[in-house]
Order: C-alpha cells, then sequence, then structure tokens
C-alpha cells in the first residue's frame, strides 16, 4: 500500500462530501435569494412580534404605528398623546431595542401605577431592533367598521 495514494484518495473523498454536504436544495437557496432581496429591498425594516403576531416595523417608528399599519388590534383612547397609558405593552424581550423612555412616558406611566421597566406605551416606544411585546389591556370583540 502507498501511504500517499490513500492519503490523496481520502483527500479527494472529504473534498467530494464537504461540496455536496454544503450545497444546497435548489428550493432552498431560492427561498433565501428571495428572503435576502426582500430584506435588502427594506433596509428601513424591523421583525417584530406583537400581540402572538409576527409584523414588520419601520425602524425609529413606533410600536402603536406598527400595530395599526399591520392590522394588530391595540387599544389607545387619547390618539397617541401619552395621555391615557392605555396602549400600554409589556416587553417580553428585546426592551434595549426600544429608545429609551422619555420624561413625559415616564410620568404617564407613573400615574398610572405602572411602574415595571418592562412596561412601555406603544405610542412612544419607537423601534431600534427585533422586540416581541403583548399589550397589557387586550381588545376584545369587535370596533364598529371592522368585520
Amino acid at each position: 500500500m502507498n501511504s500517499r495514494n490513500d492519503e490523496a484518495a481520502i483527500s479527494s473523498g472529504l473534498k467530494r462530501l464537504s461540496i455536496e454536504i454544503a450545497r444546497p436544495s435548489p428550493a432552498l437557496a431560492a427561498r433565501f435569494a428571495a428572503r435576502l432581496s426582500e430584506v435588502a429591498s427594506r433596509p428601513d425594516s424591523v421583525p417584530i412580534r406583537l400581540d402572538g403576531a409576527k409584523i414588520e416595523a419601520r425602524k425609529d417608528g413606533t410600536l402603536l404605528a406598527a400595530a395599526l399599519k399591520n392590522g394588530v388590534r391595540v387599544m389607545h383612547a387619547c390618539g397617541a398623546n401619552t395621555l391615557c397609558a392605555t396602549c400600554r405593552v409589556k416587553v417580553v424581550e428585546g426592551a434595549e431595542n426600544l429608545s429609551p423612555m422619555r420624561a413625559k412616558e415616564r410620568l404617564s406611566l407613573r400615574y398610572h401605577l405602572s411602574m415595571s421597566p418592562r412596561v412601555r406605551l406603544a405610542c412612544q416606544a419607537r423601534v431600534l431592533g427585533p422586540v416581541d411585546a403583548e399589550p397589557v389591556f387586550p381588545l376584545c370583540g369587535t370596533l364598529p367598521g371592522e368585520s
């Protein structure tokens, strides 16, 4: 036996296997390419989860704006003026990916006795990265104009 021939045979066999294993299926490659072009075409879009729904939010947009744009129902009685705190959300994950809390939001939450650092106002919390949040006051039933 020639050890040089054995090494060459093993080396070529390993190379062939690594090429076969590393090559993804055409369907997977096509899905990856489509998703990559979709994400590249919207660099200011951030994936978030709000009330269990996976949606896209505009980077530096509010959680409430993302919810309204994507049809996720979040209570907001004062029209996003930081007054009523009905749009409170509990941040499950990604609190560091929200804008820092401003004094007006902190004051509104304190006035409405929400002292938890995980609670934010959806009308004031701006999205900087992936976030998972749940409304504190979920809406039940349908509103006029909804089907």
